[in-house]
């Protein structure tokens, strides 16, 4: 599970304000639900609710990228109800820009999750999905995509 309760990864990324607006904001498709292929040691307790894997950072000449997928706790992601015979499936990622660091360069943290909340008896891949109307927020500074898909 990854960003906010809904399932978040965090990937942060990188370019300033206008380059962060040039390319639309897109969840990381590749990404694993829920955590699932994480090999890295997890760099937050175990008590904690997202689970942050080991980090990356890269520094470019505009800007520093910090990459991490974190993700719901296994215990947080099992407390979300969800109807018998239906999973709801989750991707998002949000960009916020931080301009003009003391290093010069721009800092773009960019989470990205991917949650699937299967219910009691769902097996999603047998039944029929639909695409929910996505969530999307586009500003200089911050923008939020959310996409979210219904099994039943």
């Amino acid at each position: 599970m990854k960003l906010v309760a809904i399932g978040v990864g965090l990937a942060v990324g990188f370019g300033l304000a206008a380059t962060a607006q040039a390319q639309p904001l897109t969840p990381d498709y590749a990404q694993a639900p829920n955590g699932i292929g994480v090999t890295d040691p997890s760099i937050t307790p175990a008590i904690s609710p997202i689970q942050v894997p080991t980090t990356e950072v890269e520094r470019g000449p505009d800007a520093t990228t910090i990459v991490a997928h974190p993700y719901l706790a296994p215990w947080v992601h099992n407390l979300v109800p969800i109807a018998p015979n239906t999973a709801v499936e989750v991707q998002g990622a949000a960009r916020i820009t931080v301009p003009g660091a003391a290093d010069g360069r721009a800092l773009v943290v960019n989470p990205n999750g991917h949650c699937r909340f299967d219910g009691p008896g769902a097996q999603p891949a047998a039944l029929g999905a639909t695409a929910l109307n996505p969530v999307r927020v586009d500003t200089p500074l911050f923008q939020l995509v959310i996409e979210p898909t219904l099994y039943r």
